[in-house]
């Protein structure tokens, strides 16, 4: 009884390490696409090359995880390889958990399991050729998969190497947060510099004063990792408001100060802006109706300001000052409308915020399906003109072409990579016939020698397609000659 005990007790202690490592990870926020089905996969996870869907990754035996080893796991979150042998697509970010360390994964597993079995088939991935072959994938694991466990620094401190545990392998920060290089990988020269979470931009989070959150304070950016929101700095939308409701409000004390620890130590990338995101639209220069003037028409003032006042004010102010009690923030001096790039802002409209009510902050409604794309494009050049960066726009084609589940430049960048498999394998073809029309010559050389050294009294003909025998007869296999 005390060893069942023991057991018991050593099990609860596993599930219960577990499910933090799995909150850190935020395995829920991709793994879920109904919340009254956790963990049962089918939430689409969209990429420059078209949608990828999460996993079932419940103990069901058929359509989950139910059949799978402690090591056949293992392999699939380190390496990405499931357990019939192929490859995961990389919108797993097993790139970063390749040094999780096993005990961890096997901590998640044994959680995982304690969980109630669903079954639920996972959705045919849209992916267009060729990159709907998972053959490909092997070539993106050859330039970009480094495996081995991760490795504390003996010359930091303890938090430091939590910290860079926590946001290189567990919370994968850089698999938004920094941008891809020319074979899809994290470009590791411009760590955490800034890259896409599908068409949402995930802001640089290096070191720097201007591009980065070297403006920031330590309690401002533990605050804001805890709920989402920082007054007169930003506010999260999108995959990191997600991220905040389902992971990091979770994470203890000291685990959100290992990440300011080691956030502060990442060195500064600069990007394009010119001043602090959250510098923009100082609140005295919006009141009334002074910060629409001279504005370009471009940013679609008239309509803009109409659909500001029947969609927008109501939450937040008039002026864009939010609600005093913080729960529908402030539209000044908010790192959203103050980017260098209008994204975030015209897919706040489209699909709204989910902040899960984290620390009494509201979500936000999608507006995507009530406007059309002119509207969109004129209420996000209105916001950005009156409360952000003056210098970013959007047109109508730009929104058309994000609800299509891709930027202008993502798209560019697709096609770029399919020219390129193209001519790739236009060239292959070419090698292929050049090949075959060079060993239909050698063929029929090695014939004429056949026939000729039949004439000279071979007792049997040489094999026409073995080149081994086409040396002419001259004692070195005397059986054949």
């Amino acid at each position: 009884m005390a060893s069942l005990a023991l057991c018991t007790e050593l099990r609860a202690s596993e599930i219960q390490k577990g499910e933090y490592l799995t909150r850190a990870a935020d395995c829920i926020g991709c793994h879920t696409s109904n919340p009254s089905r956790p963990f049962a996969g089918g939430y689409r996870v969209p990429t420059p090359f078209g949608d990828v869907y999460s996993t079932n990754i419940t103990p069901d035996p058929d359509t989950g995880i139910g059949r799978y080893s402690a090591d056949e796991f293992v392999r699939a979150v380190r390496k990405g390889i499931r357990r019939d042998g192929a490859d995961l697509y990389p919108a797993m970010p097993y790139d970063s958990f390749a040094a999780m360390s096993r005990e961890d994964v096997l901590a998640i597993r044994t959680y995982l399991l304690a969980q109630p079995p669903i079954s639920q088939p996972q959705p045919r991935n849209i992916l267009p050729f060729p990159f709907n072959q998972r053959w490909t994938v092997a070539l993106w694991k050859l330039a970009n998969l480094h495996t081995g466990s991760f490795t504390p620094d003996r010359n930091r401190t303890a938090a430091w190497n939590r910290g860079a545990y926590l946001v290189e392998v567990l919370g994968h920060c850089g698999a938004c947060h920094t941008p891809r290089n020319a074979t899809f990988g994290m470009d590791e020269d411009h760590k955490l510099a800034g890259g896409t979470a599908g068409i949402w931009q995930a802001f640089n989070i290096t070191s720097d004063k201007i591009a980065g959150v070297g403006g920031w304070s330590n309690e401002e950016l533990s605050r804001f990792l805890k709920t989402g929101a920082v007054p007169g700095k930003a506010y999260a939308g999108g995959p990191m408001a997600e991220t905040v409701m389902n992971s990091l409000q979770h994470l203890s004390d000291d685990d959100i100060q290992a990440i300011v620890a080691y956030l502060r130590d990442v060195p500064a990338q600069s990007g394009d802006e010119k001043q602090p995101r959250f510098s923009w639209g100082n609140a005295a220069t919006v009141d009334g109706d002074a910060g629409t003037e001279g504005m370009t028409q471009g940013s679609g003032t008239a309509a803009g300001d109409d659909l500001y006042r029947s969609l927008c004010s109501t939450c937040h102010g008039a002026n864009g000052g939010g609600s005093s009690d913080g729960s529908y923030p402030s539209l000044t001096r908010n790192s959203t409308p103050g980017a260098a790039t209008p994204e975030d802002v015209a897919m706040t409209i489209l699909e709204g915020v989910k902040a899960g009510d984290v620390a009494g902050r509201k979500s936000m409604a999608a507006f995507g399906g009530w406007l059309d794309d002119g509207q969109v494009a004129a209420l996000a050049n209105y916001v950005t003109a009156r409360f952000g960066n003056p210098d970013v726009s959007v047109t109508a084609a730009d929104i058309r072409q994000m609800r299509a589940g891709s930027t202008t430049g993502q798209t560019i960048m697709v096609l770029a990579a399919q020219s390129l498999v193209a001519c790739a394998a236009v060239l292959m073809l070419g090698l292929l016939l050049l090949l075959a029309r060079r060993l239909r010559r050698r063929t029929s050389s090695v014939r004429l020698m056949s026939a000729h050294r039949d004439r000279r009294g071979c007792r049997a003909p040489l094999e026409a397609t073995d080149l081994y025998w086409a040396w002419p007869c001259s004692g070195l296999r005397p059986a054949l000659c």
